[in-house]
């Protein structure tokens, strides 16, 4: 499955990683709800996560790019852990609202697992093999912990919502554990500048202003508040619009997952031919024509029309994106051009709940409206970049 052996162990990490986040996100909405939490008040309960992950991200980034990616994953792995035992101790504690917000808190101001397994991904990948190995690696993570993920989720809430939470930090345990023992530090450029404290938080955010990154930040950003949309206020959607239980919500996302393996499968062994230049841009459009029609969806089997094109385009567009910008950033910032991109992704996830939420408050079929546009605009961005990675500047 993998030519290189370190990255197994990555890629372990990474799906144990998604299937933790994947079982509890489709249920928040309904978690929050038990303690009579409004629309809002469960817009800001998923939005304050991405807000503690925007301010640590490019830190964390930045830290791995100077003391190692093993270490810091570690710190993370932990945090990621504390906040599925405080969110899984919530009810049998005072205020249970209260201590979901805390366990939130915690695992966003730890939350660069993703960022640095991308970062490690990229230090033991040849530019040849990069693309390929983020699809088999982030990928294929990403379509198996959302096959699973919602699903058992969606099971072990017919046991109390606290129950999947338990299920969760059992498996951020197990993460730890195999990074502990089976993950080797990586060879890696060291960042001679070091920069730390409030210049290694400021810094990430001068790539947005670097030649030949900050366009692909843009597209990144495009990219990612769109598909913020659909993950952060998908449950809620089907809650309002077609009276969903969480059971019916993770079987659903269940099925999404499912086709991004189905499709990773299909484009994996072809994507290095169509380019990544190419394979962005049309992974762009697809996931616009996905989204778009979700603004159509009155009944359940529309969702399918929306799945399909939807899943296609991200499994299509978000490995060669990525590669795109490991390409583009220098070797010994990598780390932290990678934090940008997940304080970007986290920014996305702080506007995506609060404002998809008055959005659903209007009429819900509204979030596939926006989402078509956001995604046309990072298809347009992406359409034209010059497609050689010298030439990405705006």
């Amino acid at each position: 499955m993998f030519k290189d052996k370190r990255l197994f162990p990555i890629f372990i990490t990474v799906f144990i990683d998604i299937l933790g986040f994947s079982i509890i996100l489709p249920l928040l909405p309904y978690y929050a709800s038990e303690y009579r939490a409004s629309p809002q008040t469960i817009g800001w309960l998923v939005a304050i996560f991405s807000i503690c992950q925007f301010l640590a991200a490019p830190l964390l980034g930045s830290w791995s790019d100077r003391a190692g990616r093993r270490p810091v994953l570690l710190v993370s792995q932990l945090g990621t852990f504390l906040g599925f035992i405080v969110m899984a101790l919530a009810p049998r504690l005072p205020n249970p609202l209260l201590w979901l917000f805390v366990a939130r808190i915690i695992d966003g101001l730890s939350g660069g697992n993703l960022t640095v397994a991308q970062a490690y991904v990229a230090d033991v990948s040849p530019p040849a093999e990069r693309t390929r190995n983020f699809g088999m690696v982030i990928g294929i993570s990403f379509g198996l912990g959302f096959l699973l993920g919602p699903t058992f989720g969606g099971l072990l809430s017919r046991f109390g919502y606290e129950v999947p939470a338990f299920a969760a930090a059992l498996l951020s345990l197990l993460c730890i554990a195999v990074t502990w023992f089976r993950l080797p530090e990586p060879e890696r450029q060291i960042d001679e500048e070091k920069a730390r404290g409030w210049r290694a938080y400021t810094r990430a955010f001068d790539y947005l202003t670097m030649p030949g990154v900050r366009r692909l930040l843009w597209v990144f950003f495009f990219n990612a508040l769109p598909f913020a949309l659909y993950v952060t206020m998908f449950a809620l959607f089907a809650k309002e619009r077609l009276q969903f239980t969480a059971e019916h919500t993770g079987y659903f996302l269940g099925f999404v997952g499912l086709l991004g393996i189905i499709w990773q499968s299909a484009v994996g062994p072809v994507e290095p031919k169509l380019g990544d230049h190419k394979a962005l841009v049309l992974g762009l459009a697809c996931s616009c024509i996905g989204l778009s029609y979700l603004a159509l969806v009155d009944v359940w089997w529309k969702l399918i029309i929306v799945a399909l094109p939807f899943s296609f385009g991200h499994t299509l567009a978000r490995p060669a994106l990525t590669s795109l910008i490991t390409q583009a950033a220098p070797p010994q910032r990598r780390g932290g051009v990678l934090g940008a991109t997940t304080s970007l992704e986290s920014f996305g996830r702080i506007i995506a709940p609060i404002l998809g939420g008055w959005l659903i408050a209007f009429h819900p079929n509204w979030l596939g409206v926006l989402g078509g546009i956001l995604f046309g605009i990072a298809t347009v961005l992406a359409a034209t970049l010059a497609p050689r990675s010298a030439d990405f500047s705006l």
